[in-house]
């Protein structure tokens, strides 16, 4: 596969793997629900992450063309996520695993529903 036929297909696939992630149902659900195959779901989410993942990683700054621009627009959802004034009271709540990037912290427990594991994954890769 040609790299202008890969980075078509990554961008197809990137929205529609955006659009499992704010229908708030679980992937395989979503997959059948809308005819798509879990099997080709799964393979281009693994391909997608392990690109986000390389690109992370890459020092230089990569050149932005329009195209890829737009690509992103299209592809990516933000939460809004309100902070307190002040801060909490020590909570009863003892989290499975904190979470922390930048001034932000996730304190999540194994309880956690798959949508707002989800949510929270998309807020960790927003910049």
């Amino acid at each position: 596969m040609d790299n202008i036929t890969h980075q078509v297909r990554a961008e197809y696939w990137a929205k529609i793997l955006n659009e499992c992630m704010n229908s708030g149902m679980n992937k395989t659900a979503w997959c059948k629900a809308n005819g798509i195959s879990d099997k080709q779901f799964f393979y281009w989410q693994r391909i997608l992450r392990r690109e986000a993942y390389e690109n992370s990683q890459q020092t230089g700054l990569a050149e932005v063309s329009k195209s890829s621009l737009q690509a992103v627009a299209e592809t990516v959802s933000f939460t809004e996520v309100k902070l307190p004034e002040e801060p909490l009271p020590d909570p009863v709540f003892h989290p499975d695993i904190v979470i922390r990037k930048g001034s932000l912290i996730f304190e999540i427990s194994n309880s956690a529903s798959e949508t707002l594991l989800s949510r929270i994954g998309g807020l960790l890769h927003a910049e």
